[in-house]
């Protein structure tokens, strides 16, 4: 009797290239100032499709008070705390320029 294997080919996972990246991107801009590094913490931590995060990350929104409240119900690892963070104060920031 012969046995037959599938292997399923899925797209890479490019989540340790995006965490190493972003300890790059707060290294050197530790306020995350960058749009660029707050989008891609967003894409890191956003829940899926709907949430005020995922928009943020994908260009299609700036909702501030719904992306606040994501970022306090979060539950991140200790090493992602500083993201969080990060995220937070960047969204203060833009939203006191008026964004």
């Amino acid at each position: 009797m012969t046995t037959s294997t599938r292997t399923r080919i899925a797209a890479p996972d490019e989540s340790e290239s995006a965490a190493q990246l972003i300890q790059l991107g707060l290294a050197m801009d530790p306020e995350a100032r960058s749009e660029t590094l707050a989008r891609l913490i967003a894409a890191s931590l956003h829940d899926g499709p709907g949430t005020a995060l995922y928009a943020f990350a994908n260009g299609i929104g700036f909702n501030a008070q719904a992306m606040l409240d994501e970022l306090n119900s979060l539950c991140v690892p200790l090493e992602q705390e500083c993201w969080v963070d990060a995220l937070g104060r960047h969204i203060f920031f833009n939203v006191k320029k008026g964004a």
